[in-house]
């Protein structure tokens, strides 16, 4: 490939780039099945889990110690403190955040609990090297479970769509293919379509079959 091949390349990259922008403070399309799922500020959409629960969490490493919460909460009992508040990952598998108001308590809950493991780690008798070592693992796996979730419960929101994964028509991500026209870029949402058709066919005979 030519110089001018590539920078064209780079440039086509970074345009879809810039298309997706949207979604990457709402990581959701915008869609009433996802309405829960976001909250907004002006004209602006952001996802309630990361613009509740990481600010939560950063605000709190840093109040917890300036507020002397040990001086009224044993340093010991953060643990338990951190798996209670972390805990109300549960109200998600029972379907509760399904109201808005539960789910950005729950955000917040759980972000106040990475809190009290951040200081509850961080305080054993260990380097600090080592603890935040420690702690960037237990966070990374509670992380990734969570997201791992999400990002099920994403996929199995789009399949109970009466037209799953129709991302190339979708109301949802409609700004998105907008900004694919803008910039005259391939709408590769449209190599769903297939998919999406072979989706709804298989619904149908198991409607008959039921």
């Amino acid at each position: 490939m030519n110089e001018k091949g590539t920078r064209e390349k780079i440039k086509e990259a970074f345009l879809h780039i810039v298309s997706f922008w949207p979604f990457a403070l709402s990581h959701h399309p915008e869609c009433r099945n996802f309405s829960n799922h976001t909250i907004h500020l002006g004209k602006i959409r952001f996802c309630i889990g990361c613009f509740i629960g990481y600010p939560t969490a950063i605000l709190g490493i840093f109040l917890l110690p300036l507020l002397n919460i040990s001086h009224f909460i044993p340093i010991d009992l953060y643990l338990l403190i951190a798996i209670c508040l972390l805990s109300t990952f549960i109200l998600s598998i029972l379907n509760l955040t399904k109201n808005k108001g539960i789910k950005i308590l729950q955000k917040f809950l759980i972000g106040l609990g990475s809190s009290f493991l951040f200081w509850y780690i961080m305080t054993r008798p260990n380097s600090r090297l080592v603890n935040i070592f420690i702690f960037n693992i237990a966070f990374g796996v509670i992380l990734g479970v969570l997201n791992l979730y999400h990002v099920l419960g994403f996929i199995l929101t789009c399949y109970k769509c009466e037209t799953p994964f129709l991302w190339g028509t979708c109301g949802g991500f409609n700004i998105i293919v907008k900004n694919f026209e803008k910039h005259r870029l391939n709408n590769f949402f449209v190599s769903f379509e297939e998919f999406s058709k072979n989706l709804v066919e298989r619904k149908e005979k198991k409607k008959k079959s039921d």
